[in-house]
């Protein structure tokens, strides 16, 4: 998601939202717990059925250490984490529609059972994820969620993935689309208040830099209703993460097609910048997944091991 320098890809504990978010979301229910109690009354998370990764997230104990760290409010209220689903495959609904696995999902349950709490993950409406981290309501934002210099103006991020994008057009390619260039005086079907809204609008500027035709951009609530107007026609062509356009075009039984715009863009876990201790912290917790190889196998069980990062930063987005 950028100059294109959009990001795409994955993640660990959680998040929230500014105007500009790189995924779909809907009700305001949270996932029933995971449950269970570890051994010292550490909380165990227990990955739901649909959790391509659960075999790796029972295998992760607590770090003494770690654990020594939590705030005596996320300790006993849980890590309250905001994600918006519709998103996969970062963020979706199990079988049952209403237990939340995906990428970020794994891996905020790997990071809770380091912890030793309870990762209480709650879908979340897009616009109100970051404006909850700020006011205090969620603990952390974990949603395929960009580092933009725009968003650290309001949280921190603790960067944890790469991300890239990808335009998404119909089977064929009918307009020939190899890079936003090719957009000018095209339509295009975006996530409004989203990234890509932001990254569309862009696209626009440079085609009348150029001399050319603007694009036309066609806001949606939430990504499935903008790649449907990629898919009759009424748009030529949509954006998303390329992780998840992979994971839509295989979902379309080839009526949409991925075209990667490469870029240098991360995936990070957005926190109230107040909060530095808890920032340290997560960094700190990821940070030990990698080492552990967790994070990778967690990746890899996802089929999104070109995500991975040699090590958690703090606000290195572009």
């Amino acid at each position: 998601m950028k100059s294109f320098k959009r990001g795409i890809l994955f993640a660990v504990l959680t998040i929230g939202s500014v105007a500009l978010t790189g995924c779909g979301g809907q009700s305001l229910a949270e996932t029933p717990a995971s449950s269970g109690a570890a051994a010292a009354g550490a909380f165990k998370n227990e990955a739901p059925s649909g959790d391509l990764a659960a075999s790796y997230i029972a295998a992760v104990g607590i770090d003494p250490e770690l654990s020594a760290r939590v705030p005596a409010a996320i300790k006993s209220e849980g890590l309250k984490i905001a994600a918006a689903e519709g998103y996969p495959p970062m963020e979706m609904f199990d079988a049952d529609g209403k237990t939340m696995v995906g990428v970020d999902m794994s891996l905020a349950r790997a990071m809770g059972n380091l912890l030793g709490v309870e990762a209480k993950i709650s879908n979340s409406d897009v616009s109100g994820m970051m404006p909850g981290v700020v006011s205090g309501r969620f603990d952390v934002l974990m949603s395929g969620f960009n580092d933009t210099a725009e968003r650290r103006e309001k949280v921190s991020f603790v960067d944890y993935a790469k991300s890239s994008g990808s335009i998404m057009v119909a089977k064929g390619n009918p307009q020939g689309v190899k890079s936003p260039a090719d957009l000018c005086g095209e339509t295009m079907a975006v996530l409004d208040n989203g990234y890509y809204m932001q990254l569309a609008e862009q696209f626009s500027k440079d085609c009348e830099a150029k001399d050319e035709k603007p694009i036309k951009i066609l806001g949606f609530a939430n990504d499935p209703e903008a790649l449907l107007q990629v898919q009759n026609g009424r748009a030529a062509a949509g954006l998303n993460d390329y992780p998840v356009a992979v994971f839509r075009a295989k979902e379309s039984s080839g009526a949409l097609e991925a075209i990667e715009i490469p870029g240098n863009s991360l995936f990070g876990i957005a926190i109230d910048p107040k909060n530095e201790e808890l920032v340290k912290l997560v960094q700190d917790t990821m940070n030990k997944l990698i080492e552990n190889g967790t994070y990778t196998e967690i990746l890899g069980a996802w089929g999104l091991d070109q995500m991975a990062l040699p090590a958690a930063t703090i606000n290195q987005g572009k």
